[in-house]
């Protein structure tokens, strides 16, 4: 399976039943609301720059079984994860 582009990830969220409160309020759109969304986008580059080749080793993950995923989306299990 190819690694998402960052259109393709803001749709995965516009899909899930997502339930935010923000200063005591439910946010109902919170892909567009525009205190969260510059965040959205910030992950959405993410995604988009793990499509170019000269970003791919930084911006990407291969899994132990072989899969590559977005960086942003690895769980970090050391120190050198993180660096």
């Amino acid at each position: 399976m190819a690694l998402m582009t960052g259109e393709e990830y803001v749709e995965s969220m516009r899909k899930l039943k997502l339930n935010i409160y923000m200063f005591g309020e439910k946010i109902e759109n919170p892909i567009d609301h525009p205190i969260l969304r510059p965040s959205l986008n910030s992950v959405k580059a993410t995604y988009d720059l793990a499509q170019l080749p000269e970003y791919e080793d930084l911006m990407t993950v291969t899994l132990e079984d072989g899969r590559k995923i977005n960086r942003f989306a690895n769980i970090h299990r050391s120190t050198d994860d993180l660096i």
